[in-house]
């Protein structure tokens, strides 16, 4: 369903809310909020092609797929006030979500984790850098973690170059990692040409010094976004679905 809820400073946060089927009960539920990739786009209200929705909520969990500041295609307002924000005001967006799952009555205090892919694998990053964070653990699929790197690989034409370079600017979890406050997966594509594969393999490198329990997979011909194959798509869901049933720092999500 889509949802709105008010952000710390006041701005209306579009989302999409998937519950589990009524069989798991009316809640409150483990919960995974689940940020896009870009940023500068958008969740349908569709059939999730990734099968990453379907997959957690026949599994028990609620899912927000908050359209945080910086998303496309909900106005201009929303649209730039990403700005600069990367890891900041983007990241309170994420936090803001779950707490007002918290206060609805979705969501279980305590057992809420957060999984994206892309942009969404860089804010699972930073939500396990954050003190005095909110998640019992965190997932990154082929997540940014180094903010000067990809600025340099991202912008190589005239209008994101001079249109957007300068906006991605705020946290790079690389420099944090180190200092990474719960347990967190992540996984990423040896064959990735859009975040590069050393973007992961820096950050899981960094977060071993952090003494919290860290994971990594790196899947054997695999690029970045859908699947390739199903061989693929089914790899990416086992460890999403085991990490969440008995892992995500011990027992579970």
């Amino acid at each position: 369903q889509l949802t709105y809820y008010k952000a710390r400073d006041g701005l209306d946060i579009p989302a999409f809310l998937s519950r589990p089927p009524a069989s798991f009960g009316p809640g409150p539920f483990p919960t995974v909020i689940m940020p896009h990739g870009g940023p500068w786009a958008r969740d349908e209200l569709s059939w999730d092609g990734s099968w990453w929705r379907q997959l957690l909520t026949s599994r028990g969990y609620a899912v927000l797929q908050p359209q945080f500041r910086g998303s496309d295609g909900w106005g201009r307002h929303l649209w730039t006030a990403g700005d600069n924000e990367w890891g900041q005001k983007m990241q309170d967006d994420l936090d803001d979500g779950a707490q007002w799952l918290v206060a609805q009555g979705v969501a279980e205090q305590g057992r809420i984790a957060m999984y994206g892919f892309s942009y969404g694998g860089y804010a699972a990053m930073a939500a396990a850098v954050r003190p005095n964070g909110i998640y019992k653990c965190a997932v990154a699929g082929a997540g940014v973690s180094n903010l000067t790197r990809i600025r340099s690989s991202m912008f190589q034409n005239p209008y994101t170059r001079e249109a957007q370079r300068d906006t991605v600017t705020g946290l790079s979890p690389l420099s944090e990692a180190g200092r990474i406050q719960i347990p967190i997966m992540v996984f990423h594509g040896d064959r990735d040409t859009t975040v590069e594969l050393d973007q992961s393999a820096s950050f899981v490198a960094a977060a071993g010094s952090s003494g919290m329990d860290v994971q990594y997979h790196v899947l054997q011909d695999y690029g970045h976004g859908p699947a390739w194959s199903r061989a693929t798509a089914a790899e990416q869901l086992s460890y999403l679905e085991s990490y969440f049933r008995t892992g995500c720092g011990g027992n579970g999500l």
